[in-house]
């Protein structure tokens, strides 16, 4: 029985033409080698699993092959005796290392000797450093004069998944090349190819699925492909089976569970949601999850964006129809709670509770927007006509509709020169033809929607209500009520208030197991001057504990005071010189000093200090 071989090193390319995602690379690759310029050291860069390694020994066995100048194809040719020795790990002309475990001075200077002696065969002697960034700093140095003047016949390929480690001497050094995560794309289509040569049958979607998984690494890929063909029995691949192996969370889910809440339907998404919990999957996971899918109907609105949804065509279909029954506002106000719920998800207590309240909020959304029935009056549109398509054709009147229609309502007349919002509310005429005060106007806050069934018409200078006016205060005080906290006003707030929420959350720190030092950090006086909220602290210790809590200390303030402009700024005390204890002799010699004839009444006759 043959030992399995996994398909990451079973079908690794072997040429530059097999790899795949990397034309940018491969192709300057092959012109070097073609042109014959290559450089005297290389440095491969990127994402796991992306082809770094595998470039690297196509590029070794490439430029050592005896009979790469016989052909215009810029390929080994597997025949020579270069080739073959390489195929076999039998070469004496490439040396690969691992600088994970060889990272010290002593592995460089073994290296450096190895380099000083020419090869037997063969043109070049090239050195492949795998995951150079963990070379030390000491090895580092003891590298640099080999690194910038080797030898004629010397090639160094370095390759590392975290250039910023990399000193910028060594980068300077080198010739740079950045390695792409493979588009998903890609991989299904390699994953495919493979699963041909292999005999096994898949469901395409199954390896999109897979592809976007694996997160532009192709090695990762082909690992769950090898599991997922394990597990199959009949060695067929199904989208169904694979997304249960893979523990992924269906689509189908969300595409529900945004349906339940553009209807308002709060208990059917808790009991949805219940469902996914009993299935396993992790809350914070879901609510990522959905955050990504409110992300992706909002990429769905515009043409332009469409090529950012990296998903398959059956489930771009879904998404473009679900984008076009979900309004703007509800996918940005719906992006906003969940980034929220998100940021505090860890922080709560009740993490369940923490979910179910955010799925509370978005279901109160369309109530809250009244997305369904109020007309969005558009900047270019004609007076009347709505940016809902529905509704639009609905508004599509004759004009002598439009004029019996205006004319069985009471008009009003506006001024043509003002623009002030009214809230509402609308001068009346009275009996006399002068028009009535307005009543006292409650303030403008961004984002209150229209109520449901207010329908303005305009014109040049004239506006018809259809609903009474008396109803449109406590349509906005019903909002006022139901808003989410993006859209309520800053409320005001004393010192005294500040203090209480300040101490008590000084409390939940120390339940928490806060130090003694965040302790007395927490208890130090403050000052309020407006919104901004002044403290000294003693030393840096107490400012670092203050950076570490700063953002939650803020989220926690702004929340409980009701107010998002609440600022925090630190000063570090200057601290008070000490007063030494001086000694007697400490004194005498400060006296003597101002005055030297002490020094002499001392010597003369003969006195001592006093200890």
């Amino acid at each position: 029985m043959d030992n399995f071989v996994v398909s990451a090193r079973k079908y690794r390319p072997a040429t530059f033409d097999t790899v795949v995602g990397q034309a940018h690379i491969t192709t300057t690759l092959k012109n070097a080698i073609l042109t014959n310029h290559l450089a005297q050291a290389f440095l491969f860069c990127g994402p796991r699993g992306v082809g770094k390694t595998t470039c690297a020994r196509i590029l070794a066995k490439t430029i050592n092959c005896q009979n790469l100048g016989k052909s215009e194809a810029v390929e080994p040719c597997d025949h020579c005796d270069s080739c073959v020795s390489f195929n076999q790990n039998a070469s004496f002309n490439i040396h690969e290392l691992d600088a994970a475990s060889n990272n010290s001075v002593e592995d460089i200077r073994n290296l450096i000797d190895q380099v000083r002696y020419p090869p037997q065969s063969g043109q070049y002697k090239i050195y492949i450093i795998d995951e150079v960034h963990m070379l030390s700093q000491a090895a580092f140095n003891a590298f640099l004069k080999t690194l910038e003047e080797p030898p004629s016949y010397a090639i160094f390929i370095l390759a590392t998944t975290e250039k910023h480690k990399i000193l910028p001497t060594i980068l300077s050094r080198c010739q740079l090349f950045d390695f792409n995560r493979i588009q998903p794309r890609d991989i299904a289509d390699h994953l495919a190819s493979i699963a041909q040569k292999e005999g096994i049958q898949t469901e395409y979607e199954a390896l999109e699925l897979i592809a976007q998984k694996a997160d532009g690494g192709l090695r990762d890929a082909l690992s769950m492909f090898d599991l997922n063909v394990t597990f199959s029995e009949d060695r067929i691949l199904r989208y169904k089976e694979v997304l249960e192996n893979l523990h992924i969370l269906d689509y189908d889910y969300y595409f529900r569970l945004t349906d339940l809440l553009l209807a308002g339907n709060l208990p059917q998404s808790m009991l949805l949601f219940d469902e996914i919990l009993r299935k396993g999957f992790d809350g914070h996971q879901f609510i990522v999850g959905l955050s990504e899918h409110f992300r992706n109907l909002l990429v769905c609105k515009d043409v332009a964006t469409i090529q950012l949804l990296q998903v398959t065509e059956s489930i771009q279909q879904k998404y473009l129809q679900q984008a076009a029954e979900a309004p703007l506002s509800f996918l940005l106000s719906a992006l906003s709670v969940g980034a929220q719920c998100d940021l505090n998800y860890k922080s709560a207590k009740n993490q369940r509770l923490h979910v179910e309240v955010c799925l509370m909020k978005l279901a109160n959304l369309p109530n809250v927007l009244d997305i369904h029935a109020v007309p969005v009056l558009s900047s270019h549109s004609e007076p009347g006509e709505t940016r809902n398509p529905e509704q639009a054709e609905k508004k599509k009147d004759s004009s002598a509709d439009r004029d019996a229609l205006t004319t069985s309502r009471e008009p009003v007349a506006l001024p043509s020169h003002t623009s002030e919002p009214t809230n509402g509310y609308h001068p009346q005429p009275n009996g006399n033809g002068t028009a009535k005060p307005l009543p006292e106007r409650s303030p403008v806050i961004a984002g209150i929607p229209k109520p449901v069934g207010s329908k303005l018409r305009t014109t040049s200078n004239l506006v018809t209500v259809e609903r009474p006016v008396a109803t449109m205060a406590d349509a906005v005080a019903t909002a006022l009520a139901e808003a989410p906290e993006m859209i309520k006003v800053d409320k005001p707030f004393t010192f005294e208030e500040l203090q209480t929420v300040w101490q008590t959350y000084a409390r939940m720190r120390d339940q928490q197991d806060g130090s003694r030092t965040e302790q007395v950090m927490l208890n130090r006086a403050f000052r309020l001057e407006g919104t901004m909220i002044h403290i000294a602290l003693d030393n840096s210790l107490q400012a670092n504990l203050l950076n570490d809590l700063r953002q939650d200390l803020l989220t926690y303030l702004r929340r409980e005071l009701q107010n998002s402009q609440i600022q925090l700024t630190d000063t570090i005390a200057l601290q008070e010189t000490r007063k030494m204890i001086y000694t007697p002799q400490d004194k005498f010699n400060y006296l003597a000093e101002k005055n030297p004839a002490l020094l002499e009444l001392k010597r003369t006759l003969g006195l001592d200090v006093d200890y």
